[in-house]
Parts: C-alpha cells; structure tokens; sequence
C-alpha cells in the first residue's frame, strides 16, 4: 500500500478551519484547483466526503470534526516545532479571517478596529457573517467562523473569551412623539407600542421583559425586526418605542430622525466579548488579531481568559 502523503493533513487542517476550498487554498498559498485536488486524495483516503453542502455553505462531516479533533495534538506539535523557522509577520502574511457579528456589533466594533489591523497587517482580510439560526456557539464548534463577537454568560470549556466593551441601553422615540411632552416614566413607557430589534441575543428586550414580569407587567410588542440598524428608522415613522444598545442609536440618531431617552427602569449593561474556540488558543495569527481588537477599545481590556 502506497504511503500517505502527511502534508494532506495541513490541506485537512485548513480545509476544516475554512470550511470553504477556496479560503483553505488562499491560507496556505496555492491555488484552488491544487486545494480542490487535495480534498479529492483526503475523501480517498479517509472514505469520507469530509466537507458537504448544506444550503449555500460548506459544513464538515461529523467524521471531518473526529478526525481534526484526534488530528489536532499532532498539527499543534508540529507547528510548535517549526515556529522558529515560520515567525508570524503581520506585515508580510496573507490571510482571511471569518467572524461573527450581528449588524450592531459590526456597527460598534469593525469601525474602531480596521485601521489598526490593516495599518499593521494590509493582507490581512476580514470576512464577518451574522449568527445562524443555530447559534454562534455552533458555528465556532465546526470552525465556520473562526471568532465570534457577542454576549454569552456562560460560554462552554472549550471557548476562550476576551473582554471588549459594556454597553448601555437607551429608548428611541420619533421626533414629536407625544411621549416627550409629557413625564418619562414606567407608564408611559408602557402606554405605547413597542418594536423588537432581537438580533441575535436580544438581550435588553430580554431585560426589559424579564424585569417587567417581575412587577406583573408587560408590553404590547408589535413588530419584531431582525435588523438593529433598521429599527431607528422604523421608530421614526410611527409612535412606536424601541429599546436598543446606546452606541447605534446615538450613531443613527440624527440619521433617523429620533430622540433618545433614558430606560425607564434599571436594567444591567450589555458585556461584550470576543470568542474563539480552542483550536486557535495558539495560533501566533490569531492572537495577533484578538489583541489588535481589545486594544482598539481599552489599553486596560482584560481577558477571561488569557489571549
């Protein structure tokens, strides 16, 4: 039997790091043709398809993830002992990064930390994608995307965290709106409608709700929208009211015609960090990246776990 090539576990490597032939090819620097030839001899020789389409995505094979996990202390050995030779150079590296963000947090983050990244590392690319219906958790598990910037109180073992930044919220009215001539209060927090911006956390709506049952009471939510970016201009053509994160509804303020007002009730800020999984904890590349993103915020940003 004709021995393996072992530099097929690289291809494998990146293959399942991408989740895409073409973003695997541009990592290690060949082409996708050569990319797509080494996942024909990686199926041969595993007996498995080891990525298949789901929609119009990539995913990996429930056998890809058990090889790459069991693949994993050998490629970190490996790399281990070529990282003398093979010095990460932000300025001479090519390589895309894939993240996860929702509209809002691209909003808030992106552009504070692009100029950093790109004055120090102009081939480094950034690719952002917003959650799946399935969560941002499992995108992370099967390497669709690479980091993830959100909320998650309770993050499983095999996720490291950063800390970025805390948000507060605020409440958005149209311009006129009849609530401004009169007191802000609970009450007439509660005498309008209300839209929903759920995002992917929907964590103030979620504060907002939880903390009202608590009183027994409730609001009239009358439309739910997906998009953060697109409820301020949604609230500035009716009487309706919006809870939103502080930072977008100050940026689009005066783009939409709005004005802001205090939460009418205690509610706990939004902490927001930045995940990646564990597979990644050594990758000179992406620690790079993690420590240019919480520097941008705050020279004193501090880890949950170190970067």
């Amino acid at each position: 039997m004709k021995a393996a090539d072992l530099n097929l576990l690289v291809h494998f490597d990146a293959l399942m790091t991408c989740s895409s032939v073409s973003q695997a090819g541009e990592l290690l620097g060949i082409s996708q043709p050569a990319m797509s030839s080494a996942l024909s001899r990686l199926r041969y020789l595993f007996g498995d398809p080891l990525l298949q389409r789901q929609g119009n995505r990539w995913t990996p094979t429930p056998r890809a993830l058990e090889l790459h996990r069991n693949f994993q202390p050998l490629l970190q050995a490996w790399r281990r002992s070529i990282s003398r030779e093979m010095t990460f150079d932000p300025a001479s590296t090519q390589r895309v990064f894939t993240l996860c963000a929702s509209d809002y947090l691209q909003l808030a983050v992106f552009p504070r930390i692009l100029s950093a990244v790109q004055s120090e590392g102009p081939g480094i690319g950034l690719r952002c994608l917003p959650p799946k219906l399935g969560g941002a958790l499992e995108m992370l598990a099967e390497n669709y995307v690479e980091l993830y910037i959100g909320h998650y109180p309770d993050p499983p073992d095999n996720l490291r965290a950063r800390f970025l930044f805390e948000e507060a919220c605020t409440c958005l009215v149209r311009k006129g709106h009849p609530a401004l001539a009169r007191a802000w209060n609970l009450d007439t927090y509660l005498q309008y409608g209300h839209i929903n911006a759920s995002g992917y956390a929907n964590y103030f709506n979620a504060q907002v709700d939880a903390a009202l049952r608590a009183m027994g009471l409730q609001r009239n939510v009358a439309v739910l929208l997906s998009s953060y970016m697109a409820t301020p201009f949604v609230v500035a053509q009716t009487d309706m009211i919006a809870t939103l994160p502080l930072s977008v509804a100050s940026q689009l303020k005066a783009a939409a015609g709005i004005e802001l007002l205090p939460a009418p009730l205690p509610l706990p800020p939004l902490s927001v960090s930045l995940y990646w999984h564990e597979r990644y904890q050594n990758d000179d590349a992406h620690a790079w990246l993690r420590q240019r993103m919480g520097q941008a915020f705050d020279a004193s940003a501090r880890s949950t776990r170190s970067p």
